[in-house]
């Protein structure tokens, strides 16, 4: 029987994703704030802490479609009529 949905249920990959997104984010708000103050030559790890935000969320789609598929994979052995 697969885990109940709750808190606990998230795997690894998708908390670690969340993690990179939020991040990605907040380096995105910084960015778009340095641009509106009159800022040109950001130094290059912002922009690259930016990129955090997509690689983040590919993260967290692919954590979360190995969770799915997890849980949709059948218990026994395949044409087996128990």
């Amino acid at each position: 029987m697969p885990p109940p949905f709750g808190a606990g249920s998230s795997s690894l990959l998708v908390r670690i994703g969340i993690g990179c997104f939020a991040l990605g984010l907040i380096a995105v708000a910084v960015v778009f704030g340095m641009f509106a103050a009159g800022a040109h030559d950001l130094p290059l790890w912002l922009n690259l802490a930016a990129m955090l935000a997509p690689v983040g969320f590919g993260l967290a789609l692919l954590g979360m479609f190995r969770q799915a598929r997890r849980r949709a994979a059948p218990a026994g052995p395949v044409g087996s009529s128990a």
